[in-house]
């Protein structure tokens, strides 16, 4: 803790927190602190401070008066604003398992300061091997040059390149000292197997070295090949890159990459893996990241839950501003709050067979920690708690329109999954099948060449057995992209 604090920020909440806030706020900071369970004299003196906090927040006239001595001193506010919608305002009482669907829509509650934008970070981790070589590495290299004139003077750039060794092609300059930068990448040269342990743990040092305040951080990783044999230790790089709030985005280039692997590579630090297949994917990605890198309202979220006995989290898709499957872990890394767009979550719940006695369902209880951007150094908290009432003996179907609609295209998604699955273990038939379905939905929703992608794979796994070079990536990232919100705001 530092000094100069006030009670707010030692117990990490709003000045505007309600009293249930400053009660959970304060029984957390007391149960880490405690000298029971944390001996020492510093986690004593934290604990006197957390109490004598609690003892004046909690009692109104003590609080009204504390905010009358600290009129004048920065406290801080809530960055972010939560809403919930539920697919059911009610559980009913059925002898059988039932499922409920939770959307959690996330939005700044702050303006855009921009004498206050962080300075940004980024890390270039390009893989070099054998198979970048040509059209891949050129493409990489024009868009990188496209992105850096994008960036502001003093955001800093770093660039590794690797194969089965790892070089430092750019340290941690800023854009407006970076001069000849053509010349330095026209010096990669393409050879050699990919590891990608190699190239991430450059980067991780790099990221990981500079612990200067205010800065944020992401690694970029570009690849088109597989690792073998070092998965476990890049989930551990990532681990460690989501304790300080480094976002890791994977780019993979071409059909032969390990998309599973990247999915969960970058989900575990709250970014996401991207399928670029062309020139243009790159440069769309590259236009999305330079008009966003700077707008970050709040960084490093993460959802820490815990649900009643019995309830199976069936997944968490993060919907908005970027698509992507969310690890099934506690704490949950959730991203990043962008100004002026909503970040949205859909949550699926299995609940048991409700008992008789049941008056309420706990789904999910806890909090969403984050960062808020304009303070860094500082982690703000909200409370969530998703519990139902148990009512009634039969299923009430009325979910809103925007869980219907991302329900509708989470099916397409998760049955293009399955038809892979199949291709993966033999079963044409099925795949086929699965396929021709999801031909018809994309049909309805607007959207013809997705459906005729579909259509084509189906006639290849047919005859051949297999997909054409790319095209369970172009389905898999195709269907997934349709999740957003966004896409159908595009469309119509």
């Amino acid at each position: 803790m530092k000094s100069g604090e006030t009670w707010y920020e030692i117990l990490e909440i709003s000045s505007e927190a309600t009293v249930e806030d400053i009660r959970l706020a304060y029984f957390e900071h007391a149960r880490k602190y405690h000298p029971d369970t944390n001996p020492g004299d510093l986690a004593r003196d934290w604990f006197f401070q957390i109490q004598e906090a609690y003892e004046t927040l909690s009692d109104p006239k003590k609080r009204r008066d504390y905010d009358e001595s600290i009129r004048g001193r920065k406290n801080l506010k809530d960055s972010v604003g939560i809403s919930v919608k539920y697919s059911s305002s009610t559980i009913p009482r059925l002898d059988e398992s039932q499922v409920v669907y939770v959307m959690i829509e996330l939005n700044s509650l702050v303006e855009l300061d921009h004498a206050k934008i962080p300075q940004n970070h980024l890390c270039l981790v390009i893989d070099r091997s054998t198979s970048m070589k040509g059209s891949r590495i050129e493409m990489v290299k024009e868009n990188i040059l496209q992105f850096i004139e994008k960036l502001r003077p003093s955001d800093v750039i770093s660039i590794v390149t690797f194969n089965d060794r790892a070089d430092l092609l750019i340290t941690p300059t800023k854009v407006s000292e970076i001069h000849l930068i053509s010349e330095k990448l026209a010096t990669i040269k393409c050879s050699g197997s990919t590891e990608l342990y190699t190239g991430i743990k450059a980067g991780f040092d790099l990221l990981w070295g500079n612990s200067a305040s205010g800065i944020r951080k992401q690694m970029i990783l570009l690849t088109d090949g597989h690792t073998y044999g070092d998965e476990e230790a890049c989930y551990t790089l990532a681990q460690k890159l989501k304790t300080r709030g480094i976002t890791l985005n994977a780019l993979g280039i071409g059909h032969e990459w390990n998309d599973v692997f990247l999915d969960h590579l970058s989900g575990l630090t709250g970014g996401s893996s991207i399928f670029i297949s062309s020139t243009s994917d790159l440069r769309n990605y590259v236009q999305k990241l330079s008009e966003s890198i700077s707008v970050t309202a709040a960084e490093n979220l993460s959802f820490d839950f815990q649900s009643e006995d019995g309830i199976t989290t069936n997944y968490i898709y993060r919907l908005r501003p970027d698509v992507s499957v969310l690890p099934l872990e506690n704490p949950v890394p959730m991203g990043e709050i962008y100004f002026n767009k909503k970040s949205v979550y859909l949550l699926s719940f299995t609940i048991p067979p409700v008992q008789e006695k049941k008056t309420s369902v706990i789904l999910a209880k806890g909090k969403i920690r984050y960062q808020p951007s304009a303070h860094s150094d500082r982690k703000m908290r909200l409370f969530v708690n998703m519990t139902l009432a148990v009512k009634g003996t039969q299923q009430i179907l009325n979910p809103p329109q925007d869980i219907i609609e991302a329900l509708s295209r989470i099916s397409i998604y998760q049955m293009q999954e399955k038809a892979n699955l199949d291709v993966k273990n033999g079963h044409f038939n099925n795949a086929v099948a699965r396929l021709g379905s999801i031909s018809t939905q994309l049909f309805k929703i607007g959207n013809p060449d997705m459906a005729l992608k579909a259509i084509q794979e189906a006639d290849l796994i047919k005859t051949s057995g297999k997909y054409s070079k790319d095209g369970d990536k172009q389905l898999k990232y195709g269907t997934r992209a349709l999740l957003s919100p966004e896409v159908e705001k595009r469309e119509s």
